[in-house]
């Protein structure tokens, strides 16, 4: 029988968590904090966002030591609480995570077809998207070692890419910090509401969980998250200030979704603009590559629990890959990337993505609370100090930016008003509808397929002896 093969090493595990995070969109992310903030301070933002995120991700640790499986955030929730409130929660999730994809792929589009004019806009865009979606799917049908090799040179050359050009900005800009420290913008309220909007930064962090039963060793997962967060949190606060700082006020109020062209061009001329241009596919490439890896391995996890049709527990014969599982995420990824081309809604997938995760972090850190309850004896091999200190403030801060952002008005960089985000909070709460009719109606006919099949080869067998 095919099995998962456990190849991945610490240097993947860091690679894949932080290259979930490392995508075109963070640019845009990063510039809101940015101006939130007073701009050259936005690095204290990004550090307290980077802090809230290393605490879920301890939570995130001690659980993984205690499930070490692809069926990861599934088993926490469902060990903690019900099954049935595992699938509703696990199946928004995966659709969701998938769906950042939808919103990577059209940013990149955005700066490929300005660049390369082909037949139109529109076109030339979704050219672009099935391009990269279909490339990405296609690395991951060949095999663990493949991705996580690619995942690695891709991830490593984008951090050193982003500290190489902040170093260069901070010797030929000038930082004013002491204006900055003086402005009337510096608040603990803004600093706080920035480091909300700073927490998409990190987003997917988590997303390494799943790979569990791929690594040498599980208790890499926990280890490799943590140094993941701990090298986003200082290259994005040198590159976000780097990038305010290399922007004119007009630039800064005009609106564009591609500020880190208009950065490079500013810095570095033509050639800048070429060489970003080329750092943008990376970045997609990463952020792509790390999302379809994941969230493959959590649909052929749930497929394997009959929770998704048997099909996507499929593994491929020589790859040893979900095969099933990834075509199944290629095709809902374009159709998510069309309806994003046609609506022009990136930020409110990004919105909600943000928000999903901050519930997602409160959801894990009471799943730790409640499992050293029912299970106080059970190995662990991480532990989170000081009792249960950490997971509640992870509660109490996660709920308070999720929130924060139902209530709060999403503008672009330029302070215009794009939506309102409480329309984010129907989305998922239809979002939340639908998962729930499915585990509540469809789930217990693919199990009590199973039984059956269980039921008839147990007939079978000693049909077979005798």
């Amino acid at each position: 029988m095919t099995t998962l093969k456990k190849v991945l090493k610490l240097r993947t595990v860091v690679s894949t968590s932080a290259g979930m995070a490392l995508a075109t969109s963070c640019y845009l992310a990063g510039l809101q904090v940015a101006t939130i903030m007073v701009g050259e301070l936005a690095w204290i933002s990004i550090l307290v966002a980077g802090f809230f995120c290393l605490l879920s991700s301890m939570c995130f640790s001690e659980l993984t030591s205690l499930y070490p499986t692809a069926a990861g955030i599934k088993l926490f929730i469902q060990s903690a609480f019900n099954e049935k409130a595992a699938i509703a929660i696990g199946a928004f999730y995966v659709l969701l995570g998938i769906s950042m994809v939808g919103a990577e792929s059209y940013l990149l589009s955005s700066v490929l077809s300005g660049t390369f004019t082909m037949v139109n806009a529109n076109i030339d865009k979704f050219i672009w998207m099935l391009f990269f979606i279909v490339f990405v799917a296609c690395i991951n049908y060949r095999g663990i070692f493949i991705t996580g090799l690619v995942q690695d040179i891709l991830t490593y050359i984008m951090l050193g890419f982003l500290v190489i050009v902040s170093i260069y900005t901070f010797s030929t800009q000038d930082i004013a910090m002491s204006a900055a420290l003086q402005s009337t913008q510096f608040t603990l309220a803004n600093v706080l509401k920035a480091a909300g909007v700073g927490v998409f930064l990190y987003v997917g962090f988590e997303w390494v969980t799943p790979l569990a039963e791929e690594t040498t060793d599980y208790k890499l997962i926990g280890r490799g998250m943590m140094i993941a967060i701990g090298i986003l949190s200082i290259v994005y606060s040198m590159f976000v200030v780097a990038m305010y700082t290399g922007l004119t006020k007009e630039q800064l109020v005009s609106g564009t979704p591609i500020p880190h062209i208009v950065f490079a061009r500013n810095l570095f001329g033509t050639p800048g603009v070429i060489f970003f241009i080329f750092m943008s596919i990376l970045a997609s490439v990463t952020s792509f590559n790390a999302g379809l890896l994941n969230t493959s391995r959590f649909a052929y996890a749930m497929a394997r629990d009959n929770v998704l049709p048997k099909v996507f527990s499929k593994l491929h014969p020589d790859y040893a890959t979900p095969w099933v599982s990834i075509l199944a995420l290629l095709v809902f990824a374009i159709i998510i990337s069309f309806f994003i081309l046609i609506t022009h809604q990136y930020l409110f997938i990004i919105v909600m993505a943000a928000a999903l995760e901050c519930i997602i972090y409160v959801v894990m850190a009471v799943c730790v609370i409640r499992l050293r309850k029912k299970q106080p004896d059970a190995e662990r091999s991480f532990k989170i100090p000081f009792g249960n200190l950490i997971p509640i403030i992870t509660i109490v801060v996660f709920t308070g930016l999720a929130l924060g952002l139902f209530a709060d008005v999403s503008r672009d960089y330029s302070g215009k008003v794009l939506f309102h985000n409480y329309w984010v909070a129907l989305v998922m709460f239809a979002f939340a509808i639908a998962t729930t009719l499915y585990t509540l109606f469809v789930v217990p006919v693919f199990k009590n397929k199973a039984a059956e099949l269980a039921k008839t080869r147990q007939k079978r067998r000693p049909g077979r002896q005798a």
